[in-house]
């Protein structure tokens, strides 16, 4: 089955929700998606999708990936949230729909069909080497999200004599690797919703993970993630990744839990070839 991914074609997850997936055009024509037995939609509708897929007469399915306006939804409630998908998908009429995760699903229960694919980790990541001490502690992605978790960090990481590295390195260069999403991007939806990636990359290249009890993490653990939700708890959690033989049972544990895209890929087949 020929699949096209389409999108905006500007957000994060467009590269392992599109472009890692297979063919992967932004911001499709109708000439190009006539080409395409299926369609995917991750994220949001640019303008002129709904006229083009319909114009062409193709399945397609929407993949809710973060389709959720932020930060506005961070004041919702769980009703809010699921009103917000209902409308959308009672203005979008897809054939299917790809939820990020298992609650997600739960929480929207939509007669259309639809299915859970979690996030695989980035393709080609180096496998971390997990070295006897730790001295770096590293944070991907959008420094604003930490707000007053950077201060708790950074505290944290001067108490040790360790290094907070923002955005610089791969997870192979991290003893450590932290997700945390202040209050103001922090509300249900975030909580309940967001995807696993960040902790999917960690699985891929085995590196030790903290961050908060999110659903998207729970629901792809191995056990042996440090789930932190108040800064309260960091000191304890980082005390626990300083032991190397911890660290090391860690990696090899997270490498076997590990999505890999082709499972990603194998799974959209499986999901267009049943509507």
């Amino acid at each position: 089955m020929k699949v096209l991914h389409t999108g905006r074609g500007t957000a994060g997850s467009w590269q392992c929700r599109g472009v890692q997936m297979g063919h992967a055009i932004p911001r499709a024509s109708q000439r190009d998606i006539a080409q395409a037995d299926a369609v995917v939609l991750v994220k949001r509708p640019y303008p002129g999708f709904l006229e083009a897929v319909r114009g062409a007469g193709k399945l397609w399915v929407w993949d809710v990936v973060d389709a959720y306006p932020q930060p506005a939804c961070t004041s919702w409630c769980r009703a809010d949230a699921i009103r917000w998908f209902r409308a959308e998908l009672k203005r979008l009429r897809p054939h299917g729909v790809i939820f990020p995760n298992r609650q997600m699903a739960i929480d929207c229960n939509t007669v259309v069909p639809s299915t859970v694919i979690y996030h695989h980790h980035r393709i080609g990541m180096a496998i971390n080497p997990v070295r006897e001490e730790v001295s770096t502690v590293g944070y991907e992605g959008s420094p604003v999200y930490l707000g007053g978790w950077l201060k708790h960090l950074l505290s944290a990481c001067e108490a040790r004599g360790w290094s907070l590295t923002v955005n610089q390195g791969v997870h192979a260069d991290f003893d450590i690797c932290v997700a945390f999403r202040d209050a103001p991007f922090n509300g249900y939806a975030q909580r309940h919703w967001k995807s696993n990636v960040k902790l999917a990359n960690c699985h891929g290249s085995g590196t030790p993970f903290i961050g908060p009890a999110e659903c998207g993490y729970t629901e792809t653990a191995t056990g042996l993630e440090e789930w932190v939700d108040q800064p309260a708890a960091l000191s304890a959690a980082l005390d626990r990744l300083a032991d190397y033989g911890v660290r090391q049972r860690i990696s090899g544990a997270f490498q076997n839990k590990a999505i890999t895209v082709e499972k990603c890929r194998e799974q959209l087949q499986q999901f267009l070839a049943s509507l």
